[in-house]
């Protein structure tokens, strides 16, 4: 994982003082840490939004599509979280929507939709055009079948979005190069 970390844990812990916190760290989200220096990273600033969910949230949308290894993702973007019902900071979203336990796996030590959940997220939301260029990223970094995506619709029948998703789906070229 990244150099970040829960400034009261490591306070708890004897690893840090308080005044280190505010003199040696950067503060990225409320008591999320990290290095001094240059601004924190999309990876950075993912693991401190996870960190700030209390280790409870699962990253998906474009966050989650770089997790996959997707490229061209701005380092500014919103980092979005599923699972945590509390007022998020700024550069954070957070959603309630239903995960199925297949739909979640474990990267980088961190709790991420799955590739066919990801694409499945990133097709429904944001303008149509946006959407495919992401959608471009993700496939040509992992390859996700379109029925696959689809399926992950099936189960979550009735989501905003929903009857998008095939036609975003149908312009995806995972051969593309760049947005």
């Amino acid at each position: 994982m990244a150099d970040v970390f829960i400034g009261s844990e490591a306070v708890t812990a004897g690893r840090v003082t308080k005044y280190d916190l505010r003199a040696r760290y950067r503060r990225i989200l409320p008591d999320v840490y990290g290095p001094l220096g240059s601004p924190p990273t999309l990876f950075e600033r993912t693991v401190a939004t996870w960190l700030w969910s209390d280790r409870q949230g699962v990253i998906t949308g474009l966050a989650a599509s770089a997790l996959h290894g997707a490229k061209w993702v701005d380092v500014d973007s919103v980092i979005e979280l599923n699972g945590y019902d509390r007022k998020p900071p700024a550069g954070v979203s957070t959603r309630i929507e239903t995960l199925h336990p297949d739909e979640i796996e474990m990267r980088c030590g961190l709790a991420v939709t799955t590739v066919d959940r990801t694409a499945f997220d990133l097709a429904r939301r944001g303008p149509v055009g946006r959407a495919v260029e992401r959608l471009d990223a993700l496939a040509a970094a992992r390859d996700f079948k379109a029925d696959d995506v689809l399926a992950v619709g099936r189960r979550h029948p009735h989501v905003r979005g929903l009857r998008r998703v095939p036609r975003i789906l149908g312009m995806v070229d995972a051969g593309a190069q760049s947005p």
